[in-house]
Order: structure tokens, then sequence, then C-alpha cells
């Protein structure tokens, strides 16, 4: 009857083992799951934080538009181009040019452009830079801190701009950011050069 005992408790005790050893298994699993769950959480949030900081970090500054050939009272589609000169603002990083799209939305309908390193003449989908001044790292193919460019585009809208109406000049950039410039005519456009902005 002791022999008997024993093998109880033995088989009791192996039992108990077998569960031991199948918690343990279930938390090195459930700890491999959560290591890999912070690792990747981690990775997004890196990922998160540094495309935060380029979109603050990326700001334009426009300091003028103004539209060429408008004397007769309106922007005309295909002929007339619109302007406009920008730089960086203070603490933004470079913008690649060819990253950098331009929406003009008009009253009537809208245009989107990028881009051309040489733009031919009646190209109306793509705009051309002109750096006014160069900045000490200057890279043609980039807008750097202490730049200063001048953008120009053909109008590619059905309908002419007239006088007193309101368009959108918007800047994106690859990151994502977009800076809106809200431009008005004037009330009389009688001069061959005619300021929208500011």
């Amino acid at each position: 009857m002791v022999n008997y005992k024993n093998s109880k408790k033995g088989a009791q005790g192996i039992g108990t083992l077998i569960i031991f050893i199948a918690m343990i298994l279930v938390a090195a699993v459930a700890a491999g799951v959560l290591i890999q769950t912070a690792s990747s959480l981690q990775s997004k949030s890196l990922d998160v934080g540094r495309q935060t900081q380029e979109r603050l970090t990326t700001d334009i500054e426009v300091i003028q538009v103004f539209a060429d050939d408008a004397s007769n009272g309106a922007i005309d589609n295909g002929t007339d181009t619109i302007t406009f000169v920008l730089r960086l603002g203070s603490g933004s990083t470079a913008i690649k040019l060819s990253d950098l799209l331009i929406r003009f939305d008009a009253p009537e309908g809208s245009q989107s452009l990028t881009y051309l390193n040489n733009v031919t003449a009646g190209d109306t989908v793509n705009y051309g830079v002109d750096f006014k001044i160069e900045s000490s790292n200057h890279n043609d193919a980039y807008l750097n801190t202490g730049d200063l460019a001048e953008i120009k585009f053909i109008y590619n809208v059905a309908n002419p701009i007239v006088e007193g109406e309101t368009a959108t000049l918007r800047l994106i950039t690859k990151n994502g950011a977009v800076k809106p410039i809200q431009i008005t005519t004037p009330s009389a456009m009688t001069e061959k050069i005619v300021y929208l902005y500011p």
C-alpha cells in the first residue's frame, strides 16, 4: 500500500509539471508576440514622427503673384501667364522641384502642373523655375534655404478669369504639406502686369 500511495503522488506531480511547462510555453509565445508588436509599433511611430517633422518643417513662402498680359480685363486661356515668387520658410528642409505639384483652382475649373527643367513655349502642363537669388548650396533641381525663385506657368482653364474673381493657388509637396494662396483679381485690370497677391 505504501508503494501505491507513492506512485499516485508521482502521477499528480507529473500532471502538475506538464501544466507548469504548458504555462511557460504559453507565456513565452505571448512574450514573443508582445515583443514583435512593440518593435513594429516603434518602427511605425518613428516613421510617423519623421513624416510629421518633415511636414511641419516644410514651409514655402509665396512673396508675390502676378499675371502677365491681362490688360484686356481678363486672364485668358492659353496665352496669359501667371508668375509667383517664392522662397523656403525659416528652418524648412530643401524641396525637390520635381516633387512639387502646383494646382491652380480658377472659378470655372482647375489645372495641375509639374516641374520641367526646360519648358517650351506653349506648354500648359508644366512649369519652369527661374532662380533670381541663389544660395551658397544652390542646386537647380532643388529649392534651398536662401534661394529666391520665380515660377511661371501658362493659364490653361477653359474660361478666363475676369475682374473681381477669386482663385486659389496650391503648392503641394511630396510629404503632403499644402500651401494655399488665395488670390483675387482687381476690379479693374488695365495694366499689362496685374498683381494678384499680396
